[in-house]
């Protein structure tokens, strides 16, 4: 065969081979773009806050799709992309009970130029939250779980009573926990919300790994390390993409406990016993906001993460220290009274917002007077206050409202007998009923 006709062959062959693809290419863009996957936990409803997630099957560009994704009725949110995973964190919580739907509109295409021919949408129905606690948690602690209504409870954890504390991840679907291990030190452990798939995240050897806390978008986790040369504990990140662990600080003389993220991941606070302040931490342009408190506590974010509620103690005319309510402002650093939960000559704990912003729980008792605290229900405009406890012979502690609102759940222990173990205890804020969801059980949290 002449060199003349095997060019010929070779050309036809390739114009073949294009034409070929180009059918093929013609063919897929007007079978237009592949519907993607709706992902729902294995129980069919996600939680309260989230994520909502779409799976495509093939390669697509962000811009080309988000502008088309909404989720009705409106609710605002982020979404955040890995690979071909859109997944969409609400800036407040859902409502359970209600119907939901993910919409995903005609026009959206992928990055072969198929575009959507059709638009879809996926209804679904976010699931109530439901309580954990510290079960037998003077004796023998592992993690328990309540619906907070009649079924009765279930045990989580198997761990011989060595479970110390733990954590919901924000999507509900998991909980980290620390674990006494043989060392003396404790390891940091996850389980699915049904209690399987126990698996150690890391191994702390004789450190012990404490106060877990999980990013809003659950890509890290937050806590508290005490080690040798860090006795009053230093605050570590767990990378749950790579399973890598470090300090937050190359400055290891930082110490900290209580790590806590803010409600959309934009900053971290904590606790610095060495220096009595409470660190915040901007972590979009590294900025610290230092408040000095001698309260050994956190604070507490605004919706809108652009405040934080403390506490702070001050000398009054009877000899005993007021704990009164301060605000910082994030934006400014600027620190002030919060006028509207001032209540005199009280002694305070940590105040937490209420869901919507419209409210605030706090326990406190007079000075002159109770012995205990109490819970109360304070509006944050200042319009008013009322009690939600009234028991002179408890203490109150741990309280922490239900993310969608409408409910508190918190501990309470007798303090007449020494055999006394604590409750877990749950308010209804529309009726203003109080019931109790287990007895000997401590330190509760909402699963969403």
């Amino acid at each position: 065969m002449t060199p003349l006709n095997v060019r010929r062959k070779i050309i036809l062959l390739l114009t073949g081979i294009t034409a070929l693809l180009g059918i093929v290419l013609g063919v897929r863009k007007y079978a237009g773009m592949p519907a993607p996957d709706f992902v729902l936990p294995a129980g069919g409803q996600p939680g309260v806050l989230g994520p909502l997630i779409l799976d495509f099957q093939q390669a697509v560009a962000k811009e080309k799709v988000e502008p088309y994704l909404s989720v009705e009725p409106e609710v605002p949110g982020t979404w955040l992309w890995e690979f071909n995973r859109a997944v969409f964190w609400p800036a407040a919580a859902l409502q359970p009970g209600q119907v939901y739907s993910v919409r995903l509109q005609r026009g959206a295409s992928d990055s072969f130029g198929r575009t959507l021919k059709d638009s879809m949408s996926w209804p679904f129905t976010p699931r109530t939250a439901s309580i954990l606690y510290l079960g037998e948690a003077a004796n023998r602690p592992e993690i328990w779980l309540s619906d907070g209504v009649q079924s009765q409870p279930v045990i989580l954890t198997d761990t011989g009573g060595r479970v110390i504390d733990f954590a919901p991840y924000p999507g509900g679907e998991h909980i980290v926990y620390s674990v006494q291990n043989e060392q003396g030190g404790a390891d940091l452990w996850v389980i699915h919300r049904d209690g399987s798939g126990a698996q150690r995240l890391l191994d702390c050897g004789a450190d012990a790994c404490l106060q877990p806390a999980v990013a809003p978008d659950e890509t890290v986790i937050t806590f508290s390390r005490r080690t040798s040369i860090a006795p009053l504990g230093e605050i570590w990140m767990f990378d749950l993409t790579s399973g890598k662990s470090e300090p937050l600080y190359a400055d290891r003389t930082i110490a900290g406990i209580q790590p806590n993220w803010s409600p959309r991941g934009h900053s971290l606070q904590f606790y610095d016993p060495e220096f009595s302040e409470i660190r915040v931490l901007d972590l979009h342009d590294d900025r610290v906001i230092l408040i000095p408190t001698d309260q050994q506590a956190i604070g507490s974010w605004s919706r809108d993460e652009q405040t934080l509620l403390f506490t702070r103690a001050e000398s009054s005319e009877i000899g005993l220290p007021i704990v009164r309510i301060y605000q910082a402002d994030l934006g400014s650093g600027e620190i002030s009274l919060l006028e509207a939960a001032d209540l005199g000559a009280v002694d305070a704990s940590r105040p937490i917002f209420s869901p919507d912003g419209q409210s605030l729980v706090m326990a406190l008792r007079p000075l002159a007077g109770a012995q205990n605290k109490q819970l109360w229900l304070v509006q944050a405009d200042g319009s008013g206050a009322s009690p939600i406890t009234d028991d002179p012979r408890a203490s109150f502690a741990a309280y922490a409202w239900d993310p969608a609102g409408g409910r508190l759940v918190f501990q309470r222990l007798q303090l007449e007998s020494s055999q006394s173990r604590p409750q877990v205890m749950l308010w209804n804020q529309i009726d203003g009923s109080i019931s109790i969801v287990t007895e000997d059980g401590a330190w509760p949290q909402w699963l969403p």
